[in-house]
């Protein structure tokens, strides 16, 4: 069985939320053995910042929905949008 890449646009609650102590919160609800593969800071406007994300999770029937319900019980975090879901590759390139 594989694996999926589900990347994840968070936006915090307000401009003085630490976007580590974000993508921390988010991290501790995650479904096992879900986990954070990376992260970067979109800027936004006006001081807001958004955080990227990847979650690496297993090849399962019904994982992205328990990714998304997971992310939306994050107090710290006020809208989310899921955009790109794919099969995470057996062979990664080398950097």
């Amino acid at each position: 069985m594989g694996s999926y890449v589900i990347r994840i646009k968070l936006l915090p609650q307000d401009t003085t939320t630490d976007h580590q102590k974000l993508v921390d919160s988010v991290a501790t609800l995650l479904p096992k053995p879900a986990q954070i593969r990376g992260q970067k800071i979109e800027p936004i406007a006006f001081g807001l910042s958004a955080v990227i994300v990847d979650v690496v999770a297993p090849e399962e029937e019904g994982m992205v929905d328990k990714i998304e319900e997971a992310v939306s019980k994050s107090p710290l975090v006020s809208q989310y949008e899921v955009t790109g879901v794919s099969r995470m590759s057996s062979r990664l390139p080398p950097q």
